[in-house]
């Protein structure tokens, strides 16, 4: 399939998406690249790609975009990805994952390229020492996340 083709194609899914979300025009745009981003990060199509359902609190920008990420191969399984604020297409996903400590949903990894995947697919997340210490392969936001229980020692402040 050529660019060209391609190319259309994309665009014509972006805007049957945005079209589809039950938010603003405005809103709905933006969800849509975020998506179409992942999916062209992680080499899948984007229909393999969809955003949290929840549209009673998407608060854009201030609430962060949860997308889901389908594997085409194993449609079993499923990343789930945080995105600060689709306004933004320089900023990271955030691949999310248990927090080894109290099992929260938090962001794993900073994900850029399909590399930083691989890499927490590879050796997942790095043992967390007792001294609270964060391993430099967390990212910052892991312990800003307010998911964490109130008991687990990496939550910061009143998250």
């Amino acid at each position: 399939m050529s660019i060209a083709t391609r190319a259309v194609a994309a665009h014509q899914l972006l805007q049957q998406r945005t079209e589809s979300l039950p938010l603003s025009r405005y809103t709905a745009a933006d969800i849509a690249r975020a998506a179409a981003r992942l999916a062209a990060l992680l080499g899948i199509d984007l229909i393999h790609v969809r955003p949290d359902t929840n549209w009673n609190w998407i608060n854009l920008p201030v609430a962060p975009l949860t997308l889901y990420a389908s594997d085409p191969d194993d449609l079993g399984t499923q990343y789930t990805f945080s995105y600060r604020d689709p306004l933004y297409d320089d900023e990271a996903f955030f691949l999310m994952g248990p927090c080894p400590v109290c099992g929260a949903s938090v962001p794993l990894a900073e994900v850029r390229s399909l590399a930083d995947v691989g890499a927490l697919l590879t050796n997942g997340p790095e043992p967390l020492s007792d001294n609270q210490i964060l391993p430099g392969s967390y990212p910052d936001e892991f312990d800003r996340h307010s998911a964490h229980t109130s008991k687990c020692p990496y939550r910061e402040g009143d998250c």
